[in-house]
Order: C-alpha cells, then structure tokens, then sequence
C-alpha cells in the first residue's frame, strides 16, 4: 500500500487508524502491518473476516447502524430532489395541453411548398408584407403608393384584385379560386382568401408566378427621406422646378449680355417701385 490515508466515505478505515492510535499509545513498542488481501483467495484471515461480516450484516437492525459519509448522505438527498423535480414537472406537463387545436394548424399545401414561398404567403397572411401600405406605416417608403401602376395605396387587395401588373395571373387566382369555392373575386377579402385551406394552392401559384410580397424597387433620390410626409415631397418639388426656372431665366439673361459690363446696381423690382411711390 502506498498511504494510509482514508479516501472518502471510507469510514472504516478512519476507524481502524483511530484503534491503532490508541495501541501504539498503549504499547509503544508494537509494531503494526497494514496488508492488502484479494478477496476470495482461500486466505484465512480473509475468509473469517468475511465469515463475520456477513453475520454482522444479518443482524436486524445492522444497516441502520452503521456509519455513512457526508458525501453518502448528500448523493442521497440529491437524488430524492432529482425525483421529486421529475414528479412535479410530470404533474404540470401533459401531452394533450400543448397540442395545436385543428383551426390553428398550418396549411400542409402550404408547409409542402418551399421555404420562400411560404414566407411570402405568411406575410401576406398577417399584413406584414412587402408592400406599398406596410413599408409606409414603417416608415421605409415615403408614401404607400404603387410602384408598378402608382396607385395611392399599393394594399393586398390591390395587388391581388386590380394592379395592372399582374392582371393576367389575376384572371388565373379567381378562376381557380372560384372552381373551389364557388365564389368570385368581389365576395371575397383578402383576409379571408389566405385564411381558407381550398384556396392555398391558387394563391400559391399566383405568388410563384409574380413578384407580389417579394420585389420591392429602390428608392428615388426625390424619395430617399424615409419619413417624408406627400405634402413635404411635394413641397420639394414644387421648389426645384422654381429653382429650375430661375436658373433657365439667369441663363438666358447671361447670354444676351455677355458682351455688355454688369451694372453695378441692378433695377429696383416692379412690386418696390410701386411700394416707394406709395
């Protein structure tokens, strides 16, 4: 043996040091050896030794006896929290509780279909889209207005009902939609088009087949301010031809008198001579 020093949990070797500090205090003289048997080898002193353990522990009441590590009993009260947290939890957590109810389960036309298109379908479902009506209450665009026919208001029912754009994929949508449900365009909302399962695949067509919900242009120069109100933008406009003007009027005065000297006094305006006479 290398050390007689106890590991953990070994109880009874703590006490067998404990017996043989108490020998040598007795009998300083004593010599003591520690050995190290293998188990079930024919040894005598082994066998005995097992003899009296094995009727130590068939004593009533042995096991409650006998000593236990602080790291026996914390392993102990480990485990019983363990199971107790296990029980607890199988208590709060059922499978019927977190089962989607039938009205909220995805569309498998839908799901079946692939990841981008799906996307846009679900946008357009929950109005969060790229469209003309969105990207303004967000304040990326401008204005709301079309960018294919310069509608006022580019919103999904112009998209799937009236843009010019897409009017022969139109014309495809109600057609299949109306050999489904047995209803045309005008009785439907859009809402309700995207809600209903019979109605999937021809949505789905009509987005596969045009850029509705997917391309959005860029930006002019004259719309490049984000939260630019109409009436500011048109503000602006309304100041760049002005200055358009005025340069266009420079200009030409320029030329007609680039071979005369610059007065050094320009004449008094119309609307101040009128003001000083006054």
């Amino acid at each position: 043996m290398t050390s007689d020093e106890p590991g953990p949990g070994q109880q009874y070797a703590i006490q067998a040091r404990k017996h043989i500090t108490a020998l040598r205090r007795a009998r300083p003289n004593i010599t003591i050896e520690i050995r190290w048997c293998p188990a079930h080898e024919g040894i005598a002193g082994n066998e005995k030794a097992d003899e009296w353990a094995k009727e130590a522990a068939g004593r009533p009441g042995a096991h409650k006896r006998l000593p236990r590590s602080l790291a026996n009993l914390k392993r102990e009260i480990a485990e019983k929290k363990w199971a107790e947290a296990r029980q607890w939890a199988g208590g709060r957590i059922s499978k019927t509780k977190y089962q989607m109810p039938k009205s909220q389960r995805p569309d498998g036309t839908v799901a079946g279909s692939t990841k981008r298109l799906a996307s846009r379908y679900y946008q357009l479902k929950t109005g969060h889209a790229r469209t003309g009506q969105y990207l303004h209450w967000a304040k990326v665009r401008p204005t709301a207005q079309c960018w294919w026919c310069r509608c006022l208001a580019q919103t999904r029912d112009h998209l799937f009902k009236v843009c010019p754009e897409w009017k022969m994929q139109q014309k495809i949508l109600w057609a299949e939609v109306q050999k489904e449900t047995g209803r045309w365009k005008s009785r439907w909302k859009i809402r309700d088009l995207l809600g209903d399962g019979r109605c999937g695949q021809a949505v789905l067509d009509f987005l596969s087949s045009t850029d509705v919900g997917r391309l959005v242009p860029p930006l002019e120069e004259r719309d490049a301010g984000s939260e630019v109100s109409e009436w500011e933008l048109r503000e602006r406009l309304e100041r760049e031809e002005e200055r358009e003007a005025e340069a266009e009027e420079l200009g030409a005065a320029g030329e007609l008198g680039a071979g005369e000297e610059s007065p050094l006094f320009l004449p008094t305006p119309s609307f101040m001579a009128s003001a000083e006479e006054e």
